[in-house]
């Protein structure tokens, strides 16, 4: 009898409280106001830590639209977040974690708080700096922070197994190219061959002077991942700044303007264990280099 009574008295003061507030049907909670919209999983309560997978927009009081997950998302694809403690009182982080799985809710958060205690940024011009952001959300499904954890160990040990996979094959894939392209020059001390195409006979290039060069990068099996016909001009950077990977500042320093040639670097001067875009880590590549002009550097 005493637990129903408590219950009772528990539900009357929150109905208490969404009379009191400003927005009918909204709980008043630090300055934010909470709906709960649809009952889900009440066993199932949000921790610090949990990644939610929800669907969610958000609008403001006119209920016009300022995001869709769907918009962000290629067709499918759960939008997922890790949940954290609250960073201020009445954020969005203190309203979800008063959800379960399967809940829907809305939450209107002040604009100004948001902006300036969450993402410390200056307020957009379109946004009314004393008014709220409403949050509609569903939580489809949750991964508990153990969970989370463990799928990040396996992954971890996935990643440790394919790093340490790529950077053994490369000492092969560069003795490969080389004896398959029959390159006799000998590396310089940092690994790096140079195979001279064509001898410019223009200025020589120096550290700090800025050049203009054509390029093709290629991995060794001859996939192109980037080249200077794709850009209509050709690519212009200060020599020996750390403008470009350690291969090309070293490579440059040895050509004259009307240089060609063919330059294969093993990671360590390229994009080492963490790759780059098309680039696999651990790649060993190759550049067919053109120096173009060179604009001496001011004394």
């Amino acid at each position: 009898m005493k637990k129903t009574i408590l219950i009772t008295a528990a539900a009357l003061l929150s109905l208490v409280a969404c009379k009191n507030s400003k927005f009918p049907g909204y709980e008043e909670i630090s300055g934010s106001y909470f709906k709960l919209d649809k009952k889900g999983d009440e066993s199932k309560t949000l921790n610090k830590g949990d990644v939610v997978f929800m669907s969610h927009t958000m609008t403001n009081e006119k209920d016009s639209l300022l995001f869709s997950y769907k918009t962000m998302l290629r067709p499918g694809q759960p939008y997922a977040m890790r949940l954290d403690l609250p960073k201020y009182k009445g954020d969005m982080f203190e309203m979800m974690l008063k959800m379960h799985e399967k809940d829907s809710a809305s939450f209107m958060l002040r604009i100004d708080s948001m902006f300036h205690k969450y993402y410390h940024q200056p307020i957009p011009k379109f946004l009314d700096s004393t008014g709220f952001i409403i949050y509609h959300v569903r939580i489809d499904s949750v991964y508990s922070s153990a969970k989370v954890e463990e799928i990040e160990k396996v992954n971890k040990a996935k990643q440790e197994a394919f790093l340490e996979k790529a950077k053994t094959a490369e000492d092969s894939l560069m003795k490969k190219y080389l004896a398959d392209n029959k390159i006799r020059e000998k590396p310089t001390e940092s690994g790096l061959y140079i195979v001279i195409k064509e001898k410019g006979k223009g200025e020589k290039v120096k550290k700090g002077d800025n050049v203009e060069v054509k390029y093709k990068g290629m991995l060794t099996n001859g996939q192109v991942f980037d080249e200077s016909a794709k850009h209509d001009k050709a690519f212009s950077f200060n020599v020996g700044q750390q403008q470009v990977i350690a291969a090309w500042d070293e490579a440059l320093q040895t050509m004259s303007v009307g240089t060609k040639a063919l330059i294969v670097c093993p990671s360590a001067i390229a994009y080492g264990p963490n790759g780059s875009g098309p680039i696999p880590p651990y790649s060993p590549l190759v550049f067919e280099i053109e120096v173009v002009k060179v604009n001496p550097a001011q004394k």
